[in-house]
């Protein structure tokens, strides 16, 4: 039995590996699936930022289309929101609505924490447009508590963000000026510039409500600074809306400032914008500002050609800028003395703007009724609404001059300064240890430097000393060569004596012979080895062997009998030999092996003679 339990254990186990493979398989189809869901999110979001709404809603649309929901609900969801988005620029509210209410039920809004901070967002994004700012809050709140769960410093960013925008709507702006700095640290933190541009043009708004308009000029500008610089690295073609609203902002606090020649940049700025393929809200956001820039200009003509475009918004309830609209015609038909028509269309601004928390809109259209009302004589008018506009304005006054306000304005430019000190800290750090590197290479590149100059100097030192120990070598072999040459009367006493005198029978041994013939072979072959010439050339340079001509050919007979032993002389001229070395040894440039055998050979024979003429004698 164990036996059998043991063969069916093994061949279980078999069975189960062979099934490992076809789970890994599977797990492996199942992730590249999932990333290619995913992909085709990023693709969508992607696109949204490069090509036209039109093209981004047609591209979205598809992925969605072939996406399976029920398997990939939460990726659903998100694409759901991101149509969402390109919905609400193109102006398609209800399309967009219906994205809303979708994800709303579906069952990735109560799996995932991601798609419900997206739609909480959105949806007071809306609510915040339509004016419901109490349920905008709400919502806003919600979102944060995510955000804080989630302890995501980008959600915290945000969150802050959408508050005080919020608080700003309700006029409670020393609230909203807290979010705002909260946000605004976050993001510069995190270096995010497309971000804290929104920030940074959002304080810009809310001082310029509060008639500070050196401090919003100052915020316009820095949120400008940072939609360049994140334009400079990304390309997203949703900035140029973006940038559209700050242009209108720079221009009208340049306006306001006195500072005509950049007002009247950024008013070019603001119609190359609207001209630049708009589509929406941001279009409709742009014809108000060039509307505003051509009535501040004085150029009603323009101004009517845009008024009378915006008039197609009016009969619509998807915006909220119906009094703003209404306060431009107003100014028009005043230019046109137009009078009744000019009141009619101020009171529907007031209408409009006092169904609105926007107290700044709310006390431009009150002051310009009350004058409106006053120049066509219903003084009673003029000072209802002038009283109107007195009130808020005191309310604004007590907000703008209020300590809390100037405490937190106090320490958002703090935050600022410690902020960039801190960077500029950094960046100073980073230049000192770029320049402890560049010391430390100069030094090491120095130092080997130095150490290849000793050893080059080193070789140079001991290359001269070897030529000057050549040198000296060459001349004593000159000499020698010189003493030899000059030696004749010797040589023929020597000669005479050799005739007369028989000779030892040591003088001529055989081992004496094959030095005196080994060193002239070596001799031949070094000097054709150094000089690519022949013995005749030898014997022609050295004058130390004859030469003579045999059937039109140069021979070296007397030098050739020293190159066989066979053929040496009985009594050998030692000396042609040791002057053939010598000569050799001083005229041409040798290898130092060539040189050592030559000398060899030299001390050798050397040795011979003397150890003969000290028997001799």
């Amino acid at each position: 039995m164990k036996g059998l339990t043991a063969v069916f254990l093994c061949v279980l186990l078999s069975l189960c590996s062979m099934r490992i493979p076809a789970t890994t398989a599977r797990l492996t189809a199942q992730e590249e699936t999932k990333q290619q869901t995913s992909s085709a999110l990023e693709q969508c979001k992607a696109r949204i930022k490069q090509v036209s709404p039109q093209a981004s809603l047609s591209f979205c649309s598809q992925q969605f289309k072939i996406l399976d929901i029920d398997k990939y609900p939460i990726v659903a969801a998100k694409l759901q929101l991101t149509l969402y988005d390109i919905y609400q620029e193109l102006g398609d509210k209800v399309a967009a609505e219906q994205m809303l209410d979708e994800v709303k039920n579906s069952a990735a809004f109560t799996q995932n924490v991601d798609v419900q901070y997206l739609w909480l967002r959105k949806k007071a994004a809306e609510k915040l447009y339509r004016k419901s700012y109490q349920e905008a809050k709400t919502l806003f709140e919600q979102a944060f508590s995510i955000a804080k769960t989630q302890e995501s410093d980008i959600w915290l960013a945000k969150s802050y963000n959408d508050l005080a925008l919020t608080e700003q709507y309700l006029n409670q702006y020393d609230k909203a000026l807290s979010y705002y700095q909260k946000s605004l640290a976050i993001k510069e933190a995190l270096g995010n510039d497309f971000y804290t541009a929104i920030t940074l043009n959002n304080l810009g708004l809310i001082y310029k409500k509060l008639e500070k308009f050196k401090e919003s000029q100052r915020y316009f500008e820095l949120s400008l600074e940072h939609y360049l610089r994140y334009t400079s690295h990304n390309v997203d073609i949703h900035v140029i809306g973006y940038m559209s609203h700050l242009y209108g902002n720079l221009a009208e606090i340049y306006n306001i400032n006195n500072q005509f020649n950049k007002k009247n940049f950024y008013s070019n700025k603001v119609i190359e914008a609207y001209n630049d393929n708009l589509v929406g809200d941001d279009r409709l956001s742009a014809l108000i500002n060039v509307a505003t820039i051509h009535i501040n200009a004085n150029e009603f003509t323009p101004a009517l050609d845009v008024a009378n475009t915006l008039s197609e918004y009016l009969t619509r309830d998807d915006h909220s800028f119906h009094d703003v609209i209404f306060y431009l015609k107003a100014q028009i038909a005043t230019h046109q003395k137009d009078a009744t028509q000019a009141i009619k269309f101020i009171e529907s601004a007031m209408d409009y703007s006092d169904t609105k928390q926007d107290s700044l809109q709310k006390m431009n259209i009150y002051h310009y009724a009350s004058e409106l009302y006053y120049d066509n004589g219903r003084p009673y008018e003029s000072l209802v609404y002038l009283k109107k506009y007195q009130q808020l304005h005191e309310t604004l006054l007590e907000k703008k001059y209020s300590e809390n306000i100037k405490v937190i304005q106090s320490d958002i430019e703090n935050e600022r300064v410690q902020r960039a000190l801190a960077e500029e800290q950094i960046v100073s750090q980073q230049k000192s240890q770029r320049i402890d590197k560049l010391l430390n290479l100069i030094l090491g590149i120095t130092s080997v430097g130095l150490l290849v100059g000793f050893i080059v100097s080193f070789y140079i030192y001991r290359k001269r000393k070897a030529q000057q120990h050549l040198m000296t070598i060459i001349e004593s072999h000159k000499q020698q060569l010189f003493l030899l040459s000059n030696d004749d009367t010797a040589e023929q006493d020597d000669a005479q004596q050799l005739e007369s005198t028989p000779l030892s029978p040591s003088e001529l041994t055989a081992s004496f012979a094959e030095l005196l013939v080994n060193t002239m072979i070596d001799c031949i072959s070094i000097w054709e080895k150094s000089t690519k010439t022949n013995k005749v050339e030898l014997a022609d340079r050295s004058q130390i062997w004859t030469i003579s001509i045999d059937s039109g050919r140069l021979r070296t007979r007397s030098l050739d009998k020293y190159l066989q032993v066979k053929k040496l002389p009985a009594n050998p001229r030692w000396r042609n030999v040791v002057k053939t070395c010598h000569f050799i040894l001083s005229e041409c440039h040798l290898s130092n092996d060539d040189r050592t055998l030559l000398t060899s050979h030299l001390d050798q024979i050397m040795q011979v003679i003397k150890s003969e003429s000290l028997g001799t004698s």
